[in-house]
């Protein structure tokens, strides 16, 4: 009795002191014994629930995010190196991304069954693969630090890009962007739109609970992609309402179901949604680029020296046919090197079209060479630098936009000094991949306070998360490009939801011209609308409502302090450590550098 007593007590005494310690080395002791053991230690869950209350919100800060990746990512590579097959660090890594991730346990198997060999891949082929770099790419956001990283650079011609001859002919043409769509073939309206997954509202979502919880017939705002028929109506909308000219197609076809895609199911819905846009419109010329979801595993895009299973050619070979419905034969060289191609539209007016989904930080190939993937930066520089000596003007399409905090710093910072050095040929950026209707405004280096160039931003037809469907239409000058009026299309989709058997109530929500007082590629303009919004609250208010598409869903939590902030910067930072700078910033005001 007085033995049992005593080993209670020991085993007491050690649960205690356990407790008491600090939650990463405990964490750091559990990883380690488990892939020792095969079994998880009884404490390990705890500590990692004590580590993430821990964890700081501020980004830009290597905190204990970066700590705790730096900890497992040390201890798969040790036990990899040591023997460890897939299977096991499969299994094991899958029960850790119950624990570290709120992401639904569906979720973490199947995503870990599609991307293990990856990870294990780049660990064997990867020598000198460290936990600081795996962190500092896959967690950038939270400020995680390599110190030994090596910046590159790619070669940039001398000079500044001269100002174009102006030929206005007083002729414009119509542009439809169009987003991510993310057609979800397995959406169910009435199915439980309130799962514990990163996708609901699919027919394999559950019953739900309650009524409330019932996907809409048009789309939902909780976490769920759009079903055809919403698709379908848009087209129509679209074709009845505006008169288009050509479409730009920014990425993202595929939906969030990330856990459970292949590379024949990307490949069905690609050519799905891609033939209805060719069947609504046409002879329309279309130019569309890739978005980190057409990839399978979902944003995974491997370098060209990868080969076999892992290599992406599936893709690139099978989009450079797909388009070439409306590109050139000119386009299939670039295409199937890397996702990215030009097309001169007209003399004097050409198209760049890039992958920027290789900045994309969730893509983990960035670890195994991140220099310059498939040579594209070079390139768009080397063939800026023609359509300057050609006097042509230039719109850049791209999904990932400039200085998206997911956007690789150094691929990031290199697109800025191609836009600095060429912005006098650049008329016009255009994105996806955020959801939100936004633009960015590039400011020179060189001059401080000048206004060089802007990207804008397509929105999102899809409503994840608590939004509004949209499309945006551009009336731009037909010579060089200019764009001299933007229009924002949505619906209420609560409204739409109430009567399924009719269309949903399309409407302008605004004219960037209305809003704002001058014309969306009227550079100097940018100075004292960004001074405004730097001392007018209300300014930044109404920019979140069009942003988010005056969504009820989204506007029910205000967008006070921190929000704005946020707000702000994202307009005014094209680099992740300008972004990264101005929401340390306390209090509100206009960029240092401005």
């Amino acid at each position: 009795m007085r033995v049992t007593f005593l080993l209670l007590l020991t085993i007491f005494f050690i649960v205690v002191q356990k407790s008491l310690c600090d939650p990463l080395v405990l964490i750091e002791e559990g990883i380690t014994e488990y892939f020792r053991t095969r079994t998880r230690p009884g404490y390990l869950e705890n500590s990692i629930r004590e580590a993430l209350i821990r964890t700081s919100s501020k980004l830009g800060e290597d905190g204990m995010h970066c700590a705790l990746c730096r900890i497992v990512t040390k201890i798969v590579i040790e036990y990899r190196r040591a023997g460890t097959n897939n299977e096991i660090i499969g299994d094991i890594g899958k029960d850790l991304c119950t624990l570290f991730a709120d992401i639904g346990y569906v979720t973490c198997v199947g995503y870990i069954d599609l991307t293990i060999d990856t990870f294990v891949f780049i660990i064997d082929n990867k020598p000198d693969i460290t936990p600081e770099r795996f962190c500092a790419i896959r967690l950038q956001e939270y400020g995680c630090v390599d110190p030994n990283y090596v910046p590159w650079r790619i070669d940039l011609p001398p000079g500044r890009s001269p100002s174009l001859p102006r030929r206005p002919s007083g002729q414009t043409t119509s542009v439809l962007h169009l987003t991510d769509i993310h057609y979800d073939p397995l959406y169910q309206p009435e199915s439980n739109a309130d799962c514990e997954d990163v996708l609901c509202c699919e027919i394999t979502s559950g019953i739900p609970k309650q009524a409330i919880h019932e996907a809409g017939f048009w789309g939902d705002y909780r976490p769920c992609d759009m079903p055809w028929q919403s698709f379908e109506n848009l087209l129509s909308q679209v074709k009845n309402k505006h008169r288009i000219d050509s479409v730009y197609l920014t990425g993202d076809i595929i939906s969030h179901q990330v856990w459970n895609t292949s590379k024949e199911y990307n490949q069905l819905y690609i050519t799905q949604v891609l033939e209805k846009i060719q069947h609504t419109f046409g002879t329309t010329p279309v130019y569309p680029i890739l978005g980190n979801h057409e990839a399978h595993p979902t944003d995974f895009y491997p370098p060209n020296s990868v080969e076999g299973d892992f290599s992406i050619s599936w893709l690139l070979d099978y989009v450079a046919e797909e388009w070439s419905r409306w590109l050139p034969t000119s386009t299939l060289t670039t295409i199937r090197q890397g996702g990215f191609y030009t097309v001169l539209v007209k003399p004097g007016f050409r198209i760049i079209a890039l992958n920027s989904n290789v900045c994309f930080t969730n893509n983990i190939w960035l670890v195994y060479d991140d220099v310059d993937p498939y040579n594209q930066l070079q390139w768009l520089s080397d063939t800026l630098l023609e359509a300057e000596k050609n006097q042509e003007a230039v719109h850049i399409l791209s999904h990932i936009p400039p200085g998206d905090i997911e956007c690789s710093q150094q691929w990031s910072h290199e697109f800025r000094r191609i836009i600095e050095r060429f912005h006098n040929t650049i008329t016009g950026q255009f994105n996806g991949h955020t959801h939100n209707d936004e633009f960015k405004v590039f400011f020179s280096q060189i001059e401080k306070d000048k206004v060089i160039n802007v990207a804008f931003n397509g929105g999102s037809f899809t409503t994840y998360v608590g939004l509004n469907p949209n499309y945006k239409v551009y009336t731009l000058e037909v010579e060089d490009g200019r764009m001299l009026e933007s229009e924002q299309w949505t619906f209420n989709l609560s409204e739409a939801n109430q009567d399924p058997y009719s269309s949903p109530k399309w409407y302008k929500l605004y004219s960037f011209s209305d809003i704002y007082g001058f014309e969306p590629f009227n550079l100097p303009q940018y100075q004292n609308l960004i001074h405004n919004m730097s001392i007018n609250e209300q300014l930044l208010q109404n920019y979140h409502r069009l942003q988010v598409r005056n969504s009820t869903a989204a506007l029910r939590t205000k967008c006070e302090d921190g929000c704005l902030r946020n707000l702000f910067c994202g307009i005014i930072s094209v680099e992740y450590e300008d972004l990264i700078e101005c929401r340390k910033q306390k209090q509100s005001g206009v960029h240092d550098e401005l």
